[in-house]
């Protein structure tokens, strides 16, 4: 190699060394940029956790400020709540300084409306206790009494609060205490013990408790009561109000409970992801979204058409209106009612034109009442005038109507027709009184040969006296002591007839029921005068235990002397087996809480157990011939009259029917 090319091979060399590091360079570059992006996105990332903790930290200073103050303000108000009671206490003990009954049933009412106040005392001028209501309890020691009187010589008419003291090792109270503005009286003051932790658990919500960990502090540190549902940790924040007054030199204390600490790697790899991810879940999310609004606009209509499918086929009417009483809405069934159409109803305002004309001022109350928000839970009744001018009868159950933003907007009412069910009650009424009668005329034609042989021997005796009577007229000198003695029995055998026909004529033509107040005794003595002769026929001595001055009860005596021959009945009946020497019916009357129990106690055979629950439906019975609707008949009579029937086994054998009927005076005052 000459010395020309050796010198040329260094450049050769330089030349080819410019492009390879120019190529490292940019390799570098290239392998940096994911570098830089990384590194760009951990700052951005590192920013964004930064900015959101801040506005977090922000946001739960915000929100613990507010919430202390809101805490401050409701105790505060609480406070002056309580203030205001006993300043209206220490007046009234002005006013009836010489009641001391009056005031402490004014102090009752006081503790009942603010359970945290532990007692109430009225103070002498000594310091002495006046009065205190509980008699025993956390009332305040002489020196905190003689420093309140003190205070209140320099304070105004508002009340005066005591440093806060210790009770029972366990609990602090603070005293509050009102001068008695009218010092004619015993007592010159009126203290209020107040538990401090009564307090704060009644006015101190849940939610508070459960974030916060909310404490009264005095001003030597000693924690007066406190309030948290939570177990406190270490908390990282909290905020400090001074309380004084009410409490001299107390302070509250609002702290949050220790929140977990957030994952900072787990957030930064998240938001790696995320980040990568992106505009794939843009683009999947946006179509889901659109795909989901679809959806949710087909699902709406075909809600709305099953919506408009149900309201067409129902057969209670729907009718909506405003707070002003406007028809808003009205369905099908509402418009086949009335027989017009909803364009008709809709906009209407009072008095509506299917409003009954002859009822408007009662249908005008029942509206008015709605719209007042005071529609009765049972529901209504109304009449109602279709298109064609008929009326008919529909009850009507009134519920608030609710918009989607939450707000009353108006009444929504269900209508239901009840013409068939009023006319269908109303011959099951003409049926049970019909069937009453019924049952009296059974009874009679049962009775028919007793009372024909209890007729005869007054008509015997008729015929006897007067044939006597005939005699001593045609005597030659007519006996007239005799004569008119003989006529005045001829009379009370004429009487007796007359009242025993009477009788069955009353009982068998009874139809609408009389209820009005009556004496028991003179009711009983016709029953047992009517039952006589069949009781005297199965050879059953009836006993009647009745005290003296029985109160009078509500009833209809033909119908009660129906339920009571029944029973009657029912038990000489019953006693067809028992020995003759112990057939004994007795009647056993008594007052009880609210009326007046009759009980008619028989000595039979008693009612087989497996019908003794079923006893008063109807076709059931303990006879092998009996219809069964006796005893139904009998309830029904003695619930009409607000009563009630029941049945007992009696002790030794037999069987108790009591009949319970309302006191005359117990229905006046409850109507």
């Amino acid at each position: 190699m000459t010395e020309a090319e050796r010198s040329s091979e260094p450049a050769r060399s330089k030349t080819r060394v410019g492009p390879r590091r120019r190529e490292r360079m940019a390799r570098a570059m290239l392998a940096a940029v994911p570098l830089m992006a990384i590194a760009v996105l951990a700052v951005m990332i590192s920013g964004i956790l930064w900015y959101v903790e801040r506005e977090e930290q922000e946001r739960r200073r915000v929100s613990l400020l507010t919430d202390a103050l809101w805490v401050e303000q409701t105790l505060r108000f609480q406070l002056g709540v309580e203030e205001d009671a006993v300043a209206r206490l220490a007046l009234d003990s002005g006013r009836w300084a010489t009641n001391d009954e009056a005031l402490l049933s004014s102090a009752r009412q006081v503790i009942a409306s603010n359970p945290e106040i532990a007692s109430i005392s009225w103070l002498l001028d000594s310091g002495g206790i006046h009065l205190a209501i509980p008699s025993v309890g956390d009332r305040p020691s002489l020196d905190t009494r003689i420093e309140l009187i003190q205070r209140s010589l320099t304070a105004s008419m508002r009340p005066v609060y005591a440093e806060p003291r210790l009770v029972n090792g366990d609990r602090y109270v603070i005293d509050m205490a009102a001068p008695v503005a009218d010092g004619s009286g015993p007592a010159v003051m009126v203290v209020a013990t107040i538990a401090i932790d009564a307090l704060l658990a009644r006015h101190v919500p849940w939610w508070i408790a459960e974030k916060y960990d909310v404490r009264l502090v005095d001003a030597a540190g000693r924690i007066l009561a406190t309030k948290s549902r939570s177990r406190p940790g270490e908390n990282r924040e909290s905020h400090a109000i001074s309380f004084d007054p009410p409490l001299p030199g107390a302070v509250l204390q609002i702290a949050p409970h220790t929140e977990p600490g957030m994952n900072t790697n787990a957030v930064l790899i998240s938001a790696i992801i995320a980040l990568a991810l992106l505009a794939m879940v843009s683009l999947v999310l946006a179509h889901r979204h659109v795909r989901k609004r679809l959806d949710a606009e087909t699902a709406l209509r075909a809600e709305s058409a099953f919506r408009r499918a149900m309201e067409d086929s129902l057969t209670v009417g729907m009718r909506a209106r405003d707070l002003d009483g406007r028809i808003i809405y009205v369905n099908s069934a509402f418009c086949r009612m009335l027989g017009v159409e909803a364009e008709t109803l809709v906009g209407q305002s009072p008095p509506m034109p299917y409003w009954d004309p002859n009822d408007l001022e009662r249908t005008r109350a029942i509206h008015d009442r709605v719209l007042a928000g005071d529609a009765p839970a049972e529901g209504f009744e109304l009449k109602f005038r279709r298109a064609d001018g008929s009326l008919f009868d529909v009850l009507i159950y009134e519920a608030p109507l609710i918009d989607a933003a939450g707000k009353h907007a108006g009444w929504m009412a269900s209508v239901l027709d009840i013409t068939d069910r009023k006319r269908a009650e109303e011959m099951a009424k003409a049926q049970e009184d019909s069937l009453q009668r019924t049952a009296r005329l059974v009874t009679m034609g049962e009775m028919a040969s007793t009372l024909a042989h209890e007729l005869n021997q007054p008509l015997a005796a008729i015929a006897s006296y007067g044939a006597g009577c005939l005699n001593l007229v045609k005597a030659t000198k007519p006996d007239t002591a005799r004569l008119t003695e003989a006529l005045e029995k001829l009379g009370g055998q004429a009487q007796r007839a007359g009242q025993i026909i009477r009788r069955v004529h009353d009982f068998v033509r009874k139809s609408e029921p009389k209820i009005a107040p009556n004496p028991v005794g003179p009711m009983l003595a016709e029953c047992i005068a009517f039952a006589e002769t069949e009781t005297r026929k199965h050879g059953v001595n009836v006993e009647l235990d009745m005290p003296e001055d029985m109160p009078e009860v509500e009833a209809d005596p033909i119908l009660i002397q129906q339920v009571l021959i029944n029973l009657m009945r029912n038990g000489a009946e019953a006693m067809m087996q028992t020995p003759r020497a112990q057939r004994r019916l007795r009647i056993r009357v008594r007052e009880t809480e609210g009326g007046v129990s009759i009980s008619v106690e028989d000595r039979g055979s008693g009612i087989p157990e497996h019908i003794r629950g079923r006893l008063f439906e109807p076709f059931v019975s303990s006879k092998p011939d009996g219809m069964g609707m006796g005893l139904n008949i009998c309830r029904t009579i003695v619930e009409l009259h607000k009563g009630r029937l029941q049945v007992a086994a009696r002790p030794g054998g037999g069987t108790i029917f009591s009949v319970i009927l309302p006191l005359a005076n117990r229905l006046e005052m409850a109507s």
